[in-house]
C-alpha cells in the first residue's frame, strides 16, 4: 500500500517528521528524516525497547541534526541507514521503509506485515 506523506517543502533541511498511518485497521507509526538533500523513512520503534523514538512531536534528530536519537536512552543512529552507533542497541538498526520522492511528494510503500 502506498501512502503519500507530505511534500518535500514541508520537511526542513535538516529535519524530521512523524506520521501515524492506518494499515489494515492497525495504527502504524513511522518517521522521515531529511538531511544532505536525501530523505529516509523508518518505523518509529527503537530496536532496544520498541518505544517511539522522538523527543517531542517530529523531533527525531539530535541537537546537531547529525544523528537520529532515541529519546529514552540516547542511542544514536546514522541517518542514511538507521544503523545504531552508540547505546544499548549498538549494532542493531532501525527498520527502514521504502520511500520515493516524485514531483516533490514523499510517498512510502508499506506491506501489511511491516
Amino acid at each position: 500500500m502506498n501512502f503519500k506523506l507530505c511534500h518535500i517543502d514541508e520537511l526542513a533541511e535538516p529535519g524530521s517528521k512523524g506520521f501515524e498511518l492506518e494499515l489494515e485497521g492497525e495504527k502504524f507509526n513511522m518517521f522521515v528524516v531529511r538531511r544532505d538533500n536525501e530523505v529516509h523513512a523508518y518505523k518509529n520503534s527503537c530496536p532496544h525497547t520498541g518505544a517511539p523514538m522522538e523527543w517531542v512531536p517530529d523531533q527525531f534528530l539530535d541537537m546537531d541534526n547529525s544523528f537520529i536519537q532515541c529519546a529514552i536512552h540516547g542511542a544514536l543512529f546514522r541517518v542514511n541507514d538507521g544503523y545504531c552507533l552508540r547505546g544499548p542497541c549498538a549494532g542493531a538498526s532501525l527498520q527502514s521503509l521504502p520511500l520515493t520522492v516524485e514531483d516533490g511528494d514523499i510517498t512510502v510503500a508499506l506491506n501489511p506485515k511491516d
